[in-house]
């Protein structure tokens, strides 16, 4: 099968509090956020997070979280496996590191819009649905890969775009701890072209996918007349 790297097309950073947010779940699913930039590029970016503060007037509580869109378009007609989630961390990340990355249906119809402060929440999915399990964010610059599972696999193909939420694993576990935190991951992006976040999968087109005669199946365009993506068998070889 021939291997895949696909880029984003749409990503978003936003962050709520902890300024003025002395409710915790008033803050991880607020209605709005309070800050949100799209299409970021920068290095040693604040991809997730969740913060508390004490004071004299109680604690307050901030959220961070990023948002990002793949174009599926020319993937749906075939097979699509071993899909993983690439990034590369940076240094200077600080507390839990552990990270899911999650369904989300913002940026639009497909990947067509950019983030709106109304889906900070309001466009994760309720209750959530995970594409990942945990994983660690190191700090280092190294690029992770991380496996996506069955029902990304199934959106992407199907939906032919994919859309993920990254959340701090407190955040998505919905972990209000008592004591005092400020868990931060960051990123090196780049670009949604030669950046260093992008998906990676094994992808086999509709047709038959076998060599014939010497000849790779990405070169034939028939065999005798036939056209190789309505051909399943050849002498009885799938």
């Amino acid at each position: 099968m021939p291997a895949v790297t696909l880029y984003w097309s749409k990503n978003a950073i936003a962050a709520i509090g902890p300024s003025g947010q002395n409710n915790f779940t008033n803050a991880r699913e607020a209605a709005e956020c309070d800050s949100n930039s799209n299409n970021t590029e920068g290095t040693n970016s604040i991809v997730s997070g969740t913060i508390r503060n004490s004071a004299r007037g109680g604690a307050s509580f901030g959220f961070k979280r990023s948002y990002w869109g793949f174009d599926f378009t020319g993937y749906t007609e075939g097979d699509i496996t071993n899909l993983k989630f690439n990034f590369k961390p940076s240094t200077g990340s600080t507390g839990t590191l552990s990270n899911r990355l999650a369904q989300f249906n913002g940026f639009g119809t497909e990947v067509g819009s950019n983030f709106t402060v109304d889906d900070w929440w309001d466009s994760i999915a309720d209750p959530l649905v995970p594409y990942s399990n945990a994983f660690n964010s190191p700090d280092s610059t190294t690029v992770q890969a991380i496996t996506l599972n069955s029902t990304a696999i199934t959106d992407a193909g199907t939906d032919g775009f994919l859309k993920l939420v990254l959340m701090n694993s407190g955040d998505y576990n919905n972990l209000n701890v008592a004591v005092d935190n400020n868990n931060i991951t960051n990123w090196n992006i780049g670009s949604n072209t030669t950046g260093n976040i992008y998906l990676s999968f094994d992808y086999a087109g509709p047709g038959y996918p076998n060599i014939v005669n010497g000849i790779a199946a990405a070169n034939i365009e028939k065999i005798n007349a036939i056209s190789s993506a309505n051909i399943d068998e050849v002498n009885s070889v799938s």
